[in-house]
């Protein structure tokens, strides 16, 4: 913390699924260390006023017990509360039914050690990341959704399954959603299913950096010109979990941003594609591909397409013009023991 006093409080999902299995002893130990500064995270309108409570009286620390729907709550009701410049620093305790964010910003320790550590231990590390904001530029009353991991086409077609009570009941929701998305590929091998799925959702989408010249920008222009997607991704996270990196950044390094993925209608040479990127690998053959493309984005994707949008395992419908917008958010502060 920079050796700042921390002042911290506890945002708490009782729901959450390791939560579910007793969180007495913890909750016990919060409350008499942190007074009236224990918060539960049920919907987003106490949320923020929740937040608004905790700024106002100097909380400089926030932990989130919970899991990636919780942090995404969290991060929106912050950034619609602190300036942006001064944003608490955050302890992820991982114990949701999704915990992607976990895998890369997670804070390393649980319950009363978790709480202990923090307000004993002295100065935390830390690893600054910036969420996606997801805003829907036709849509005013909507108001913009912070998340660190999202997409559309395919990916809202797995989460779906993913959300059904027979995947979710054997299964923990990050586990599910790759079960989910190794058997949507298995779809692929079927004609009826197949035809389905490659062709995907329209999708068109631009990039202000895009506005100048060169032949990278002239071939992802021809690309957008499209219109269809197979499968959308974009995450603000540096690591995923299983190893998993459907993302590279050709010729971009040194930029600061959301990584995304689009992967056209009808992709080719999908099951070398597959074979690569669930290892964590691009080759250059791939990063050249007409039908992939990849990288880091430091301004914004103005996109247009019929399919909902899912965003740290919420789905939210696509609007009636079908607007989307996904930006760089603010930079939160995420520390680890």
């Amino acid at each position: 913390m920079n050796g700042d006093t921390v002042r911290a409080a506890l945002i708490h999902n009782p729901h959450s699924r390791l939560n579910l299995k007793g969180a007495g002893q913890f909750l016990e130990a919060a409350q008499e260390r942190l007074g009236g500064f224990c918060f539960s995270a049920r919907d987003q309108k106490p949320l923020v006023a929740r937040m608004r409570t905790l700024q106002e009286a100097g909380v400089n620390t926030v932990m989130i017990d919970g899991g990636d729907g919780t942090i995404s709550g969290c991060l929106t009701a912050m950034a619609q509360v602190w300036p942006h410049d001064q944003l608490p620093a955050i302890a992820v305790l991982a114990s949701g039914n999704t915990n992607l964010i976990a895998q890369d910003v997670g804070f390393g320790l649980r319950g009363v050690a978790a709480l202990n550590r923090l307000l004993d231990g002295g100065p935390c590390p830390y690893r600054l990341r910036a969420p996606i904001r997801l805003t829907w530029p036709g849509a005013p009353e909507r108001h913009a959704v912070l998340g660190m991991f999202g997409g559309c086409a395919g990916y809202a077609r797995a989460i779906r399954i993913a959300h059904s009570p027979t995947m979710l009941r054997y299964a923990p929701h990050d586990l599910a959603v790759v079960l989910t998305v190794a058997s949507s590929i298995g779809r692929l091998f079927f004609k009826r299913s197949r035809q389905e799925w490659l062709a995907g959702d329209s999708l068109r989408w631009t990039r202000p950096a895009l506005q100048g010249g060169g032949v990278g920008a002239a071939r992802e222009r021809d690309i957008m010109r499209r219109g269809h997607s197979f499968l959308f991704l974009a995450t603000g996270l540096e690591k995923l979990s299983y190893g998993i990196w459907p993302f590279w950044r050709e010729g971009q390094d040194g930029r600061h941003g959301f990584h995304f993925l689009n992967v056209s209608a009808f992709p080719a040479r999908m099951g070398a594609v597959l074979y690569n990127l669930l290892r964590g690998r691009a080759p250059a053959w791939l990063r050249t591909h007409a039908d992939y493309v990849s990288g880091i984005e430091d301004q914004a994707l103005e996109m247009h397409t019929n399919s909902d949008f899912v965003m740290d395992g919420e789905v939210f419908p696509t609007p009636p013009d079908q607007r989307v917008t996904l930006e760089r958010g603010p930079v939160f502060r995420f520390l680890h023991a």
